[in-house]
């Protein structure tokens, strides 16, 4: 992960309210499913899944941004 990146995503998971950020490190660095998490935090498994798309939908719109920044500050 380059250096930009490892700081957007510090700062998105910043943004994220604990339930959030704890279901993203169930999920992607301790590799569970979403049964298991669900059963974990006491939400349902549909939930946790809306839950995970929306921080996916706001990361890459947030890298997208990212991307697109760095183009115009390259060709300026």
């Amino acid at each position: 992960m380059h250096g930009n990146d490892a700081t957007l995503v510090r700062e998105l998971a910043s943004d994220l309210d604990r339930t959030d950020r704890l279901m993203v490190a169930l999920r992607y660095t301790e590799e569970l499913e979403i049964a298991e998490i669900a059963s974990l935090v006491d939400l349902d498994p549909s939930e946790v899944e809306f839950r995970l798309d929306t921080v996916r939908i706001k990361v890459a719109r947030a890298h997208a941004a990212s991307l697109a920044d760095e183009r115009t500050r390259r060709s300026a």
